[in-house]
């Protein structure tokens, strides 16, 4: 591989996490407009209808977000990552 392909790889790696990075911010401050306790558990059954495989990141979040504002613990806190 040339060195422009290998330039060409190294920017579009750098631009896809830059994107990634937007996304997942995005999404973190999206959820966390559903603070009470009610609106998360609503939100938590609408989750549960879907995978857990496709909803990962969303159960993530939302377990990381009880943990930060010390509500009680959902079935899904095993999922919650230190980082």
């Amino acid at each position: 591989m040339d060195v422009r392909s290998q330039v060409l790889l190294w920017r579009t790696g750098v631009l896809l996490r830059r994107a990634n990075h937007r996304r997942r911010g995005a999404l973190r401050r999206e959820l966390a407009a559903y603070s009470t306790l009610a609106e998360l558990n609503d939100l938590e059954a609408i989750v549960d209808r879907y995978p857990t495989e496709q909803t990962r990141e969303v159960r993530s979040f939302l377990v990381a977000q009880r943990l930060r504002t010390g509500r009680p613990q959902t079935s899904w806190s095993h999922m919650h990552r230190a980082g």
